[in-house]
């Protein structure tokens, strides 16, 4: 019965990022503070929920960070992944840093790409991005150097460093680049306003300038079903990563019943889609079965919202077999979550992914729940 308890207790509290002890196979810590010393070095991926992160030393992996503050003055081999208030990359990130801060400040080097969410972006002059800057923010300050192209959506932008291969943004508010600025190809971008392009400023390729073709208030509006899917996005991460460092033997339950009894788990899953909601419209009419139908509603959207992780995650593990991808479990997992979430967004089509998504985590479940009981059972 442990697993299926441990199933029950994340559908009932499954938003929340309760502290944990490590459970996977990489590191996990929870604490209130927490430091990598510089003389230290973490084999492997490590996952950190604290109020505030240090990295001094080297993380030989993925560095997934849930924090107030977040320092990383050391190195890490692998990815960055943050959710914070505050994100500072003063050391080396040897791959990809996905930052969704409140502020992100880069006077180290990001090796590879940085995609960015943030309210503030400094790249600071020292700071040097390897590969591109992907950015959507009301404010950014490119003071250092983008290899490739910085691309995204700011409200206000000043750049005063070097872009490699050119900018394109899908509108900006006001844009300013000053000396000794260099900008390697075309400057394409959309704005109420062209481009102040200070003395000293080099721009190697084309301005490409185009106004916005509405005014300035449904040209806002516009951009409400990008940043309603971006928080679709996020959240689903969220729940993803809760699901994997605090209920790993859930989300393998679930994996099992997918891979023995696929068609049973539709089936049974195809009843529970149709007939749950079905039997709270029939109780809502009697005042005895009014708190039932409410509970029943209840945990029909909660197991519907967390389906599309565990589809998504059990999707990503058997794609990687099939095609003999050489990622890391975890990474497998990851792109099956954002693969499929990416797919549900879709308007209209998305509900055409969401139904069987619902149906087979449901039967997966159901079937969990009956062979756990079968082995509670068995003397």
């Amino acid at each position: 019965m442990g697993r299926i308890r441990q199933i029950v207790c994340l559908l009932l509290s499954v938003s929340l990022l309760v502290p944990a002890s490590a459970v996977h196979a990489f590191g996990a810590v929870s604490s209130q503070s927490y430091v990598l010393p510089a003389d230290a070095v973490h084999d492997g991926d490590l996952a950190v929920n604290a109020s505030t992160v240090t990295i001094e030393g080297t993380v030989d992996g993925d560095l997934y960070v849930f924090a107030e503050n977040v320092q990383v003055n050391g190195r890490v081999t692998g990815d960055v992944l943050s959710f914070a208030a505050a994100t500072r990359i003063g050391g080396t990130v040897e791959g990809d840093v996905r930052a969704f801060t409140q502020n992100l400040s880069i006077s180290g080097r990001v090796e590879r790409n940085v995609t960015a969410g943030s309210s503030h972006i400094v790249l600071e002059q020292s700071g040097q991005v390897g590969g591109s800057l992907l950015m959507f923010t009301p404010h950014a300050d490119l003071y250092g150097k983008v290899a490739r192209e910085a691309n995204g959506k700011a409200n206000t932008l000043r750049i005063t460093g070097e872009i490699g291969e050119g900018i394109s943004l899908l509108h900006c508010g006001s844009l300013r680049i000053d000396a000794p600025a260099v900008i390697g190809g075309d400057l394409v971008y959309s704005s109420p306003q062209r481009a102040v392009i200070g003395s000293g400023a080099v721009l190697k390729g084309r301005e490409l300038y185009s106004p916005p073709a509405v005014n300035s208030d449904q040209n806002v509006f516009s951009y409400f079903p990008i940043l309603l899917g971006l928080s679709s996005l996020l959240s689903t991460l969220l729940l993803w990563l809760a699901v994997r460092f605090l209920f790993p033997a859930g989300l393998s339950c679930i994996y099992s019943q997918l891979d023995r009894r696929p068609g049973q788990a539709l089936a049974w899953g195809t009843g529970f889609v149709l007939g749950l909601p079905l039997l709270s419209l029939v109780l809502l009419v009697t005042v005895v079965g009014i708190p039932v139908a409410v509970t029943l509603l209840l945990a029909f959207l909660l197991l519907t919202w967390s389906a599309k992780v565990f589809v998504g995650s059990w999707i990503g593990i058997r794609l990687a077999e099939r095609f003999r991808w050489r990622l890391s479990p975890l990474l497998a997992e990851l792109l099956g979550v954002v693969a499929l979430q990416c797919l549900l967004i879709i308007p209209f089509a998305g509900w055409l992914f969401a139904l069987p998504v619902w149906m087979a985590f449901l039967g997966a479940l159901a079937g969990a729940v009956r062979q756990a009981n079968k082995t509670f059972l068995t003397p």
